[in-house]
């Protein structure tokens, strides 16, 4: 187990490193769009103005502050946030996809295009990858409420989006394949996650912008494993 985790890790790594500058625009284009996308949300739900009404009281009482903020919780447009929220993530997630494009051109010895990132958005593949994505949050967001059993999510969809764009299997498919892989090498994708957790965060902790480049490395990871379960390309 100790020899195929270090495979995976080093080829995670060597994925990541070879594919720096599509990372760093990769993350870019995510948070760009994502944090603008919030913002307008937030806005045209009237959510600014509410937390703006009651903001004074984070220095004055945050008793009633927080009062307040549950008072907000419960209201009409914050639930319809929440839900428009979940189309935003749905909509930003094929982005994932274009780096899945990126480590496969990799392994065939191709030269990777910028354009490669927006994979996720062509044709009926936008349609199936959204879908993908919409109901992952969904299940995700009920499942997380145990938080147990929000990680057992985590895991029976761990190569869902590999082996839609890869295989052309639908979701329920792309899960039991998954469930499939997972019990060749438990142990060893449990371990190439964690290093992929950490690292992914690091970037934040230590170097604030180093975000940008150490946040697409989780996707980097998913593809090592995905490559060393199913073996789709022969090593060279």
């Amino acid at each position: 187990m100790k020899t195929g985790t270090e495979h995976i890790l080093k080829s995670a790594f060597a994925y990541w490193s070879k594919t720096l500058l599509y990372q760093a625009v990769y993350s870019l284009i995510y948070f760009s769009l994502f944090f603008v996308g919030y913002f307008y949300l937030f806005q045209y739900f009237g959510l600014w103005d509410e937390f703006a009404k009651n903001s004074d009281l984070v220095r004055t009482d945050m008793a009633a502050f927080n009062q307040k903020m549950e008072e907000i919780a419960r209201l009409p447009q914050t639930r319809n946030f929440g839900l428009a929220f979940f189309f935003l993530l749905a909509f930003l997630n094929p982005l994932n996809v274009g780096l899945y494009r990126i480590y496969r051109k990799a392994d065939l010895g191709e030269a990777p295009e910028f354009n490669d990132l927006f994979a996720g958005y062509r044709g009926w593949d936008f349609f199936k990858f959204f879908g993908f994505y919409l109901f992952w949050i969904i299940i995700f967001t009920y499942a997380n409420a145990t938080v147990i059993l929000g990680v057992v999510w985590i895991f029976v969809t761990l190569f869902s989006v590999p082996l839609l764009y890869f295989r052309n299997v639908n979701t329920f498919e792309g899960i039991r394949l998954t469930v499939t892989g997972l019990k060749r090498k438990f142990p060893a994708v449990v371990a190439c996650v964690l290093v992929a957790v950490l690292f992914s965060m690091c970037g934040f902790i230590v170097f604030g912008v180093g975000i940008l480049l150490t946040f697409p490395f989780w996707h980097a990871m998913i593809y090592a494993l995905y490559q060393n379960i199913y073996k789709e390309v022969e090593e060279v």
